[in-house]
């Protein structure tokens, strides 16, 4: 779009935070916007076999209910991707020398010669100058810190994510499925002809469980889901390699207050997981983050490249922040609705009691995880890159 940017990976490698993402529509679109999408649905499970969604519910030991909510029919798309594969097709598209390894950043400060300019500080003594900081660092974001935002607060949850690996492959349906159980429940995403995502979320506020190694988290994982009797999903976690094992605390922020006001100082702002960390229980994470670059991205440019820009009068360092503003009011509205129904889907999803079991498989489910309200979000169309214009006359 004609916007020099450069990426700070604070690794000595391409570094993807977690094993897989969920990408939906909205998601798959943005993909097609740097043609990659077609990539994806390639080394996927046929597209026939994708589209289908069946939540079991155990409210009892001797209950079980099923819920059709889509399938192929319905204008809905959802793929399981490797994170590791996912961020090299996109490593792919940029130009070389975009992404500068070893770079960790571990102060920011505004520029004293350049009121305009922003210096970040990195781990080996070295100072980065920009125009624009934006922070696509993630729920512990050094950038936010630096803005003063809250951290992200625990939901009382805990999840352990996994990749299984089947080299002959594996005959269990092709579906992406719910299991709803008392204060537990799990789920199985078929990814490729090869592999599957599982995960498993509990209520549990401890934090005592960092120092437990992979082999206690998988015989944690078995312990849990033992009652469910689901052996797709035991088969699962059994050909799970260590390393693919992540467990972790939910966390969120609700962001009440309007982001504008919040996350924007001068030209330093910050976007994903940074901005708005959520819940996974939407599986709409990533697509928020790809969300909120291509957004981002039109803002900028018509803040700087644009012809309106070239002859406006307001200086360079006022059209940045003004667009980094109005980024932020087009994108809470959004944000904050996903991140507010993922922690009430989650809130509500593993209840303690039989009662609420009930009241949760006859009356929550079928209104909170319909085809309406639970898809309706993924058909958000984030629009079409900006196109530069001096190269479009060339």
């Amino acid at each position: 779009v004609g916007l020099k940017a450069v990426v700070l990976e604070q690794s000595d490698k391409l570094r993807p935070e977690g094993t897989t993402m969920t990408l939906w529509n909205n998601g798959m679109r943005i993909l097609e916007l740097f043609g990659l999408a077609d990539q994806f649905r390639s080394i996927e499970v046929p597209e026939n076999c994708r589209l289908g969604w069946v939540v079991h519910l155990f409210s009892s030991p001797s209950y079980i209910g099923h819920h059709f909510l889509f399938f192929h029919s319905w204008p809905h798309e959802m793929r399981c991707v490797e994170r590791k594969v996912l961020l090299e097709a996109i490593a792919g598209q940029v130009p070389q020398g975009t992404i500068r390894l070893n770079s960790r950043v571990t102060n920011i400060k505004k520029s004293e010669t350049s009121p305009n300019v922003t210096n970040l500080e990195l781990e080996d003594g070295s100072t980065y100058s920009a125009k624009v900081v934006v922070g696509f660092d993630g729920v512990n974001s050094i950038v936010g810190s630096w803005l003063g935002l809250e951290k992200p607060k625990s939901i009382g949850q805990l999840g352990v994510r996994g990749m299984a690996e089947f080299h002959n492959g594996y005959n269990f349906p092709k579906l992406f499925r719910n299991f709803y159980g008392r204060t537990v429940r799990i789920g199985i995403i078929p990814m490729t002809p090869t592999k599957v995502y599982w995960f498993v979320i509990w209520n549990d506020s401890s934090e005592g469980w960092r120092n437990i190694t992979p082999e206690e988290i998988k015989q944690e994982v078995l312990q849990l889901t033992k009652d469910f009797q689901v052996p797709q999903f035991t088969l699962c976690v059994n050909n799970t390699s260590m390393e693919t094992l992540i467990k972790n605390t939910l966390r969120h922020r609700l962001n009440m207050k309007p982001t504008w006001e919040t996350q924007v100082a001068s030209n330093v702002t910050v976007c994903g997981d940074a901005s708005h960390p959520s819940t996974p229980n939407l599986g709409q994470g990533g697509s928020m983050a790809f969300e909120d670059a291509i957004i981002l991205a039109r803002k900028l440019h018509q803040a700087l490249k644009s012809k309106e820009s070239q002859i406006s009068k307001v200086s360079e360092s006022e059209r940045i922040h003004q667009a980094l503003l109005d980024f932020h009011r087009e994108r809470h509205g959004r944000t904050y609705a996903l991140t507010h129904k993922a922690y009430m889907i989650g809130l509500s999803a593993i209840p303690d009691t039989a009662i609420k079991c009930f009241i949760r498989d006859w009356f929550f489910i079928p209104r909170a995880v319909g085809r309406g309200n639970y898809l309706e979000p993924t058909l958000f169309d984030v629009g079409n890159l900006p196109i530069d214009e001096e190269e479009s006359h060339n």
